[in-house]
């Protein structure tokens, strides 16, 4: 995340993910799966500013994309699509976030919270547990009282996927995680990696996708990609992409096998579902390619394509020491 203060209020800008691998080992007693993912932070991002109050109430400001019909401050679900069925109420994970802080910490006062989306929802792309993190980062820093364990703590009760957005004390970029996702460790690479995602008019429930998951024998192991990640060998990177979650969300909408058979079609060797869908991704280093997949794409329903890059950035600690 990338971090200002001005006049005591704290903007964030949340990055969307990417899973360059996702492995389900299988069920957990807790009723969680048991995952070994490696996730890559893209520059793609929602923007989170919050500001401190007096009186002790949360307020939500959730605006929308002009694509969504309307750049005013608004609940998504009014949109009536999918990727903008965003509440702007305590069913947001912003608003839980915040108002856990405020209980962990011991704050009476309150804040102001104006949620610019970009990042699409039901998408596999963790805007939501971008955007929760950035929302734990902002509160604790406003209240001026940032704690790394405690910040940790509260994300990963929150989601699986929400403590990769903290990074650790070195910085933030690709990660290899584990458990239910929770365990993250920071592989410390930044290959340069251009990507483009497409988002289809249906998005897809993580729950519905595992629920759908049939385990199978494990042929896939993610220490290759990071390897390939850490020596920088992007044509490894690309033949060693791999989902589980992918054959599951297939089976549930089409949309997966379309956005995928669009880029194959165009000429893309590597691309992958993300997360448990419904976006997906192409890993291009050529610009006609990119133009190629934006032409084709609007002709087969698909509105929303992102261009963005690998992105990595300095640790929550390095942006907001003293200068």
């Amino acid at each position: 995340m990338l971090i200002e203060s001005s006049s005591g209020n704290i903007r964030i800008l949340a990055p969307a993910k990417v899973n360059l691998f996702l492995e389900v080992l299988g069920k957990r007693p807790d009723g969680f799966h048991e995952i070994e993912t490696v996730l890559c932070p893209i520059a793609l991002f929602d923007r989170l500013t919050l500001e401190p109050t007096e009186k002790p109430q949360i307020e939500l400001q959730v605006v929308l994309p002009s694509e969504a019909g309307s750049n005013q401050v608004l609940s998504g679900a009014s949109t009536g699509d999918p990727a903008w069925q965003i509440p702007s109420d305590s069913a947001n994970l912003v608003w839980r976030a915040v108002a856990e802080v405020q209980k962990r910490l011991g704050v009476r006062h309150g804040c102001r919270i104006r949620l610019e989306k970009t990042i699409p929802a039901a998408a596999g792309l963790g805007g939501g547990s971008s955007d929760a993190a950035a929302a734990v980062c902002a509160g604790m820093l406003a209240w001026d009282q940032w704690n790394r364990p405690l910040a940790t703590e509260i994300c990963a009760a929150l989601g699986s996927d929400i403590p990769f957005f903290l990074g650790d004390e070195q910085g933030f970029g690709l990660a290899a995680a584990s458990g239910r996702g929770e365990k993250c460790t920071q592989i410390g690479a930044c290959p340069n990696l251009d990507f483009v995602l497409t988002h289809p008019p249906v998005g897809c429930s993580t729950a519905d996708v595992y629920r759908a998951f049939a385990p199978l024998a494990r042929t896939r192991q993610f220490q290759e990609i990071i390897k390939a990640c850490e020596n920088g060998q992007i044509p490894k990177i690309g033949a060693e992409l791999f989902n589980a979650l992918q054959s599951p969300a297939a089976r549930l909408t089409d949309w997966i096998e379309r956005q995928l058979r669009l880029f194959t079609d165009c000429g893309v060797e590597h691309s992958l579902m993300s997360g448990s869908g419904s976006s997906c991704f192409a890993l291009v280093g050529d610009q006609s390619i990119t133009d190629h997949i934006k032409d084709r794409a609007s002709a087969i329903g698909l509105k929303r394509v992102y261009t963005a890059k690998a992105w990595h950035g300095a640790s929550i600690e390095q942006q907001v020491a003293p200068s």
